[in-house]
């Protein structure tokens, strides 16, 4: 048992009766109207349950370990932190630093964070073409693909036909570049297709979930065409 444990277990045993710690409650003896002693006990108390957090709360929480964690040049520029993805163990944020240069962390109930930004502003740079950037591949809430859209908005993405939820995370470089979020359970192989609006044009792109995976590996689920 650690420290934090065992001061953990002491409190607990101060806030509860002394009973629910110290064992079994004895029997205590209380006089009747002929003077013989009569047994009786009292109920122990029962400790109260402990509230399950919300995702509200647990985004809350990974927003100020965050905050904590990215500090110094690769701080949060004006635009703060941006939701990617959250559940009730933590969050993934992205955001732009005070200089322009993309970053993404990570932030969990346990207090453990990660950090990780471009060296260079503007990286990737935005294109003058219509495109799909991909940002974020990696396991924090699931597995997670944050990606932007440069000159088009994206309505809709599928897996085989079958719909994937995406969030629309916030914008970037100063509006040219919408970022969006998909998430798995697990680790999923292959291409999710994207259908995007350009203009009065309706086309649909492919996006790679990931970069480093084997050809048909049956261990993982998959989407699409395989990317190697």
């Amino acid at each position: 048992m650690t420290r934090r444990t065992a001061v953990a277990a002491v409190m607990g045993c101060v806030v509860l009766a002394a009973a629910s710690c110290a064992g079994p409650e004895r029997p205590t003896a209380t006089a009747t109207a002929d003077g013989k002693g009569a047994a009786s006990t009292s109920a122990s108390p029962v400790p109260s349950a402990t509230a399950t957090p919300t995702v509200d709360d647990a985004v809350a929480a990974a927003r100020e370990r965050m905050t904590a964690a990215a500090t110094g040049r690769d701080a949060p520029g004006p635009e703060g932190l941006l939701v990617a993805a959250e559940s009730t163990g933590g969050a993934l944020f992205v955001w732009e630093s005070s200089d322009g240069r993309f970053c993404h962390g990570t932030a969990t109930g346990v207090g453990v964070t990660s950090v990780a930004c471009f060296t260079r502003p503007h990286t990737p740079p935005v294109g003058k073409e219509p495109r799909l950037v991909p940002l974020v591949r990696m396991m924090a809430t699931g597995w997670n693909v944050v990606f932007g859209a440069e000159h088009e908005t994206v309505e809709s993405v599928t897996c085989d036909g079958v719909p994937v939820r995406v969030k629309d995370v916030g914008v970037m470089a100063d509006g040219r570049r919408s970022v969006h979020a998909v998430e798995f359970p697990d680790l999923t192989l292959g291409t999710v297709s994207v259908r995007v609006r350009r203009g009065s044009r309706v086309v649909t792109e492919t996006l790679a979930l990931e970069t480093f995976a084997k050809k048909d590996d049956a261990r993982f689920a998959s989407c699409g065409e395989p990317t190697s």
